[in-house]
């Protein structure tokens, strides 16, 4: 490796390598500043035990991620590996490189349900990644605006791990060529990012999405600047000194005013240096990364609701006589359809109209994710956001929704088969699985992979009457559209 050797540790035919460094600690005058690679080490690194994660606050109310990382340091751009145990230098494996979400203030690489040992062990090479949140990860203040340099500093951490990777990923057996860069949500909307921004072309030849939304309407600098100084005042704190006074606020004083501010969520805004237009402007040119992608949703993604409201307008839209009608059959009583309104603007149209948009480049695989476990069908409506998760990784015995008392037969077979279902589009471009016939996205054909607790199966035009009229009214052409 090039910074210096790591040893990690073995189990189940899969090697572990925890906590590597990616680049230097952004620390000090490194604060709010791009990364820089990590200075390089002479003795063995111990990889055996995950990086500290990066700040953020404990668990805000109504937030749906149940892991906490204790340990957490500004030094936290680090990085996980697992690699299958038997790998041969001539035939290096496919990557998948996996981008944590929990709205950009929340989370880490290291959580339980992220753990990659049982995706290696189907043929790849699997790495998490940490990067900057909140404050620290997206900032910009009249003293920073000055410098001229960028703000979108967690982008600029994603962008360097997938650097890192190219560079160094050969030495766990992996391919450089054949990289698939993943997230959900916020890490699916980093994807997105990714996807469009210049300084990420060519390190990454497949994306994935999984409610990573694909309409949010990109702030200005001056708007981030604004939300910055309504927290900071808010929290006490001025946002008007010089860099150097903003360099040394303690990380616990940013963080409070990040809560002061009261909008959870933070995310990519036009700083002029990275991020020069929203996403969807650059889908809508066809200027985006002409990489195969898989996206989709999931069927309750309006268990968000407690933790992201809805905003005065869709509550009024969802009483309206055009909506309810809209959602005959479907959803009955004010409080159903403004539950699949706020789950058909905010993720599932835009995930439809990403892939229509993507499929004239590349090719293309949608899908809805509906599968929740036996034990929790009646207290669910649906597959909660962040629910396919444990799925994906074949984790379901070790994420908030598992407890393996409560799991049957056909569940840990299912989360088997998603987990199959990644793994084959890492490996080979086409999500092939026993799910059935998948066949790619076609705008004509409005093909979708079903994925749900009686059965599962591609259906064409899914729902398609009421994804229409939201892309119509909330899409990037719509005057009505959403910030």
């Amino acid at each position: 490796m090039s910074d210096g050797s790591v040893a990690g540790t073995s189990r189940d035919g899969v090697r572990v390598f925890m906590g590597i460094p990616f680049a230097a600690p952004p620390t000090g005058d490194r604060r709010w500043r791009a990364p820089v690679p990590a200075v390089a080490w002479k003795d063995t690194r111990d990889a055996t035990r995950a990086g500290p994660a990066c700040p953020q606050p404990a668990k805000p109310s109504g937030t749906l991620s149940a892991h906490v990382p204790l340990a957490q340091s500004e030094d936290c751009l680090n990085l996980n590996v697992w690699a299958p145990a038997k790998t041969v230098a001539a035939h290096p494996l496919p990557v998948l490189v996996w981008i944590h979400g929990g709205a950009n203030m929340l989370g880490d690489a290291s959580s339980p349900y992220y753990d990659g040992t049982k995706l290696a062990q189907r043929g790849i090479v699997v790495v998490s990644i940490n990067y900057r949140l909140g404050y620290l990860g997206y900032f910009a203040a009249p003293a920073l605006n000055r410098e001229h340099g960028p703000g979108n500093f967690a982008l600029l951490d994603q962008i360097a791990a997938l650097r890192w990777v190219q560079k160094n990923i050969a030495v766990f057996g992996g391919d450089p060529r054949r990289v698939t860069v993943a997230g959900e949500s916020a890490g699916g909307e980093a994807v997105l990012q990714l996807m469009t921004v210049d300084a990420a072309r060519g390190l990454f030849a497949q994306a994935i999405v999984e409610s990573g939304g694909g309409w949010r309407k990109t702030p200005t600098r001056e708007d981030m600047t604004s939300k910055i100084q309504a927290g900071f005042t808010a929290a006490g704190l001025d946002a008007n000194v010089d860099a150097d006074a903003l360099r040394k606020i303690p990380v616990a004083q940013l963080i409070k005013a990040e809560m002061a501010d009261h909008q959870l969520g933070f995310g990519p805004f036009l700083d002029g240096a990275t991020v020069s237009q929203d996403p969807s402007a650059v889908f809508l040119a066809g200027k985006q990364a002409a990489v195969p992608l898989l996206i989709g949703s999931n069927t309750w993604e309006a268990s968000l609701m407690n933790a992201v409201p809805p905003r005065p307008r869709m509550r009024q839209l969802a009483d309206s006589p055009a909506v309810k009608h809209l959602y005959q059959g479907e959803a009955d009583g004010e409080k159903a359809v403004l539950q699949h309104l706020f789950g058909d603007v905010v993720m599932a149209a835009p995930a439809r109209w990403v892939a229509r948009e993507q499929s004239r480049l590349a090719p293309t695989w949608l899908y809805r994710f509906g599968y929740v476990r036996a034990a929790r069908r009646d207290a669910m409506p649906g597959a909660p956001h962040g629910g396919e998760i444990p799925y994906v990784f074949d984790t379901l015995d070790k994420s908030e929704t598992g407890g393996s008392g409560a799991l049957n037969k056909r569940d840990l077979t299912m989360a088997a088969t998603v987990a199959d279902c990644w793994a084959a589009f890492v490996r080979r471009g086409t999500p092939a699985c026993a799910l059935g016939t998948w066949q790619r996205y076609d705008p004509a054909g409005d093909n979708t992979m079903d994925i749900g607790n009686e059965r599962s199966g591609q259906t064409a035009h899914l729902r398609a009457q009421i994804l229409d009229a939201i892309d119509r009214f909330f899409g990037p052409n719509a005057a009505s559209r959403m910030p």
